[in-house]
């Protein structure tokens, strides 16, 4: 066993051992996935994390929903080859198209034995190449609202087919502390769109310029929030870093009040 394998043992150890219990003592139970569907839920949630399995961002959401009473299914969708394997994750395109279709799959089943649910879509860094790639697969306005914290995309990437199946908005959380993960590891490894450059999660997201003559409002990337690190979220345990969205406190001051339907959401 190689040192850095040992050193990925202790981490899923670690997890097992002192974070769900740690998460259960502070929350209470999680919000159950699709395997163990609650009949008294009335919505989705699907949640993609990033590259090599180690963000707890999917973990997190399902106790903090659960603690919130939120009635939501919380289905954490795993796409990737498995803990520690970040390389293969990033560059394995097939993987990350057929994943996609499977995303895709998944929501529309879920749509068709709950035609009347919302499904919301949360994804962090790798895992939000997943998200717009199934999202461009799905029917206008299919999904209810989509949120995307610390993108490991590529800032020029074309959100619009992704923003045509979203009914409310696309919310992005993006901090340029974040330049270890998503500045100098992208520039050199590649985003998961496989371009080498900075990725969106560090500098935002380019709007493609508005063609000549097209009113206010019904462009797609005026669907497209987002919003930028700012030192007060460090109290929610966001210290502006690649992992600090993971906390349970930043997701519950942040990313929880977005997930409703739209003619309850408070902006």
């Amino acid at each position: 066993m190689t040192l850095l394998t040992g050193i990925l043992v202790e981490m899923a150890l670690l997890s097992a051992i002192l974070i769900e219990p740690w998460y259960r003592m502070l929350y209470g139970p999680p919000r159950p996935g699709l395997a163990c569907h609650d009949p008294n839920s009335v919505g989705l949630v699907v949640v993609l994390g990033g590259v090599g399995g180690l963000d707890t961002c999917g973990l997190g959401l399902r106790y903090v929903l659960g603690y919130l009473g939120t009635p939501y299914t919380v289905e954490v969708f795993r796409w990737g080859h498995g803990f520690g394997r970040w390389l293969v994750d990033l560059t394995d395109v097939a993987n990350h198209e057929a994943k996609a279709q499977q995303l895709a799959a998944l929501i529309r089943q879920f749509q068709r034995e709950h035609p009347h649910e919302p499904v919301f879509m949360v994804a962090k860094s790798g895992g939000t190449g997943l998200a717009v790639k199934a999202l461009e697969q799905l029917d206008p306005e299919s999904i209810e609202q989509v949120v995307l914290i610390a993108p490991a995309l590529s800032p020029r990437y074309d959100l619009t087919p992704a923003l045509r199946a979203v009914g409310g908005e696309i919310v992005v959380f993006w901090s340029p502390l974040d330049f270890i993960v998503l500045g100098i590891g992208t520039k050199l490894l590649g985003t998961i769109d496989r371009v080498r450059s900075v990725s969106a999660g560090l500098v935002r997201f380019v709007a493609p310029a508005r063609p000549p003559g097209r009113a206010i409002g019904l462009a797609p990337y005026d669907r497209l929030r987002q919003v930028k690190w700012r030192p007060s979220m460090a109290t929610s345990g966001h210290l502006g870093g690649h992992v600090g969205p993971d906390s349970p406190r930043f997701l519950r001051k942040y990313v929880a009040p977005l997930l409703r339907p739209k003619d309850f959401r408070v902006h």
